[in-house]
């Protein structure tokens, strides 16, 4: 429930953002040559996306995610190089959202990608191009000793980016439950080129 604002070069924290009731921000995301040096987060628990404000060190809820899935838990994110598009994953809601962030203070939903129920979309990349966002679905099972049990479908996806849709490429299907030969893999994030 906070964000902390660090001098890397001193490594010291320079301030925390406390933010009531988010119920963890798993995530943290500055808005590329803005001059305020914002950024966003989500409130997993708290169904809120923040636009933080580094040095004021504040924190305001700019979008709410119980208007899309109540409980969705709202996680990952990725921002294009222009600040412009905003993605999270929202694990338990089973979808992906797409945001218009041209003005960071009113961010708009352009697009709710639904991976289907218990998919479990955790870990979301842009290629380097930012034409396609790679989606991992799954994000941790404590299995019997455990209280956390957020298995997902242990699929990865593939969506084609555009100015104002986000659309899954029919053509990518990697479902970890069979491609390897030992048992099924639990894709809990990836790294490409």
């Amino acid at each position: 429930g906070s964000v902390r604002v660090w001098d890397y070069k001193a490594r010291k924290i320079l301030r925390t953002i406390d933010i009531p009731n988010a119920g963890g921000t798993i995530d943290v995301r500055l808005i590329p040559d803005d001059p305020k040096m914002r950024g966003y987060t989500a409130g997993m628990g708290g169904d809120s996306l923040y636009l933080v404000d580094t040095q004021k060190g504040t924190a305001k809820s700019v979008f709410d995610f119980s208007t899309i899935a109540k409980g969705g838990w709202p996680q990952l994110m990725r921002i294009t190089r222009d600040g412009r598009r905003l993605f999270i994953s929202m694990n338990i809601a089973g979808k992906v959202v797409m945001f218009d962030t041209s003005n960071p203070e009113s961010p708009k939903v352009l697009k709710v990608l639904d991976l289907g129920k218990d998919s479990g979309p955790h870990y979301i990349g842009l290629t380097g191009d930012e034409k396609r966002l790679v989606i991992t679905d799954y994000f941790l099972n404590e299995d019997e000793q455990g209280k956390i049990h957020a298995e997902g479908d242990h699929k990865i996806h593939v969506a084609k980016v555009m100015k104002d849709d986000l659309v899954l490429d029919s053509r990518f299907k990697l479902d970890m439950n069979s491609a390897i030969s030992s048992g099924p893999a639990r894709p809990h994030g990836v790294a490409f080129k």
